[in-house]
C-alpha cells in the first residue's frame, strides 16, 4: 500500500530552482578559456547567490541537479557535458559547488566575527567559502593533470598561473556578489 509523506515544496520554490538553474547554465557559458585546461566564468558568482536565495536544502538540490544533468549529457558546463567531464580539470570546482550551500550555511551560522557589521560578516563568510571551493578545485585539478592527463607539470606552475588567476578574479567577483547578495536579502525579507 502507498503511504503518503508530508513533503511539500511550494510552486514558488520550484520556480526559483528552475529560474536559477537556467541562470547557472547561462553563467557557465560566459567563459573565457585560459591555459592549463581551465576557464574563467561567471558561474562562481552565481553559485554564491544560491544559498541566500534558495537556502542550504534547495540550493543543494539545485547544484546536484545541475551536476547530474551535465553528467547525463546536457551541454551545460563551461565546455560541454557528459560523463567524460569527470576527467576535466575543472570538474573539482563543480564538486565543490554541490557542497557550497551547506558549507555556506555552516559558515554563516558560525561566523560572529563581525556580527555588528552585516557586510563584513557576509564578505568574510563568502571568502571562507571561496577558499573551500578553490582548495577542492585545485586538489582535483592537480590529481587529473598528474594521473589522467599524464603531464608532468610543476604544481607550482599550475597554482602560479591558472589557480592564482582564477582565485584573484573570484575574490573580486565575490566582493561584488556580496553587495548584490545583501540587496537581495533586503528585498526578500
Amino acid at each position: 500500500m502507498y503511504q503518503q509523506t508530508n513533503v511539500s515544496v511550494s510552486a514558488q520554490t520550484i520556480c526559483k530552482i528552475g529560474i536559477y538553474f537556467a541562470l547557472l547554465v547561462l553563467s557557465a557559458k560566459v567563459a573565457i578559456p585560459i591555459p592549463f585546461y581551465d576557464y574563467i566564468s561567471l558561474q562562481t558568482a552565481f553559485i554564491f547567490l544560491v544559498y541566500p536565495i534558495l537556502g542550504a536544502k534547495y540550493g543543494s538540490w539545485l547544484t546536484v541537479l545541475y551536476l547530474v544533468s551535465g553528467l547525463l549529457g546536457l551541454p551545460i558546463f563551461a565546455s560541454g557535458g557528459g560523463l567524460g567531464y569527470i576527467f576535466k580539470t575543472t570538474f573539482g570546482f563543480l564538486i565543490a559547488f554541490t557542497l557550497m550551500p551547506f558549507f555556506a550555511a555552516i559558515i554563516r551560522k558560525g561566523n560572529k566575527l563581525f556580527s555588528h557589521h552585516q557586510f563584513l560578516n557576509t564578505l568574510v563568510s563568502n571568502y571562507l567559502c571561496l577558499i573551500m571551493v578553490h582548495l577542492i578545485g585545485f586538489a582535483y585539478k592537480c590529481f587529473i593533470i598528474k594521473f589522467y592527463i599524464g603531464n608532468i607539470i610543476n604544481v607550482t606552475g599550475i597554482l602560479g598561473f591558472t589557480s592564482l588567476l582564477d582565485f584573484l578574479i573570484d575574490v573580486g567577483l565575490i566582493f561584488f556578489v556580496t553587495l548584490v547578495e545583501l540587496q537581495i536579502i533586503k528585498r526578500i525579507h
